[in-house]
């Protein structure tokens, strides 16, 4: 499933694409039929992404998607038009585009291929998206509600700097369970965009063992953990990659799916196993506590 960083990489490039002149909306597919219309010629007015979901917003309604495991949005269009062609679940490539145009001025967009929940078009390009778990339009009162389940998002705290009211609202969240950290991490009304791998290794790189209570954690421990997920997550979206290992190795992560192998820092062997349906990582000499 894509990360908080993805999210935020798509809400970038579907607010330059996009945002600010009227567009076309059609669900190729057919099951976004009644969305589409409501949003079809609308002008969006900005793109946001809050951990795993994202929100493109106009007036007064609120387009919301959520990829979930195997979503993701294709892009097509003239040079220039975006800077990924894909951004979610591995696509496949696409040969070059020839652009056509129409006689009123928009490229010709190609047929649709597979099943694609929502088609959204500007004059010099497109955008496919497939395989959303959530794909809805809100009304006000439904964006908030949404936006009120969620924890904070370490991504949207002014750049190169930690919000301390977002910190405070993770550190509350932690005292007020007693789950193990790893399960606390992947609970979005804890701390919204954390997935498997940033899990795994910001928990590896704070030394903290992945069953400890999360209403044990210190605060300290806690500060430095929220600490060091914003500076994973913000280097996920400048790099476009999950990349928590540096080096000579040829390696992108500390333990993330290393398991059976020796730890690169004490040498003890990486353990996995099964929580709530995930795949869970760690290395027992490092994570003692």
């Amino acid at each position: 499933m894509p990360e908080g960083h993805t999210l935020h990489r798509l809400a970038v490039q579907i607010d330059a694409a996009f945002v600010g002149a009227p567009w076309r909306v059609s669900s190729p597919q057919g099951r976004f039929a009644a969305g589409a219309q409501l949003l079809d010629a609308q002008t969006p007015r900005r793109a946001e992404a809050w951990g795993k979901h994202l929100f493109v917003h106009l007036d007064p309604q609120t387009w919301h998607v959520h990829l979930g495991l195997y979503g993701a949005f294709t892009f097509r269009g003239v040079p220039g038009f975006a800077t990924a062609a894909s951004i979610g679940a591995p696509r496949s490539r696409t040969a070059a585009l020839e652009p056509e145009y129409q006689e009123d001025g928009w490229l010709l967009p190609e047929p649709p291929r597979g099943a694609v929940r929502a088609r959204i078009q500007a004059q010099h390009g497109w955008a496919d998206l497939r395989g959303p778990v959530t794909c809805a339009v809100l009304e006000p009162p439904e964006y908030q509600a949404v936006i009120q389940r969620l924890g904070p998002d370490p991504l949207r705290q002014p750049a190169e700097t930690i919000d301390p009211q977002a910190r405070e609202a993770f550190l509350e969240n932690l005292s007020r369970r007693r789950i193990s950290i790893a399960a606390a991490l992947m609970d979005q009304a804890v701390i919204a965009g954390v997935g498997n791998i940033y899990r795994a290794e910001s928990l590896f790189e704070e030394r903290l063992a992945p069953d400890t209570p999360s209403n044990q954690i210190s605060q300290e421990r806690a500060e430095a953990l929220w600490g060091r997920i914003t500076e994973q997550l913000r280097t996920g979206v400048t790099e476009g990659v999950i990349r928590t290992l540096r080096g000579k190795s040829a390696r992108r992560h500390w333990i993330y799916k290393h398991q059976g192998t020796e730890c690169l820092r004490c040498g003890e062997t990486i353990a996995a196993r099964e929580l709530a349906g995930r795949r869970l990582f760690w290395c027992p000499g490092c994570q003692l506590d």
